[in-house]
């Protein structure tokens, strides 16, 4: 049966901020699967990320949910799924300024999958 589940939305983890030259913040826009979601950046660029290492199993992840990205040396088009922000830290994000309240607008509530990209 295994143990007791704790609820991770109350943990209490030192805030990640995205340095200016490796990470950006992203806004899930779809999943496209196998672990790989298409992404809004905070500069302004669409990316295809991959939720990697041992976030894959542990962690879920939907649409307009804000991530920290690591950008792929080889591919600006790529990126790997640091970490995602619970909502007392996207509310610290938004209050300091490191992320903007556009950014994080609920425009995409009708969010479809398209299959055409897949």
């Amino acid at each position: 049966m295994g143990g007791r589940r704790r609820n991770k939305m109350n943990a209490d983890r030192p805030l990640t901020f995205a340095d200016g030259k490796d990470s950006v913040y992203g806004q899930i826009v779809a999943p496209l699967g196998q672990g790989q979601f298409r992404v809004n950046c905070s500069d302004s660029i669409s990316r295809i990320a991959k939720l990697r290492g041992s976030l894959y199993k542990t962690v879920w992840i939907g649409p307009n949910d804000i991530v920290l990205l690591n950008l792929r040396e080889g591919n600006a088009n790529r990126a790997d799924i640091e970490l995602k922000y619970m909502p007392k830290e996207i509310k610290i994000l938004k209050d300091n300024g490191y992320i903007e309240d556009t950014f994080t607008s609920d425009d995409l509530n009708g969010v479809k999958i398209d299959f055409d990209q897949i």
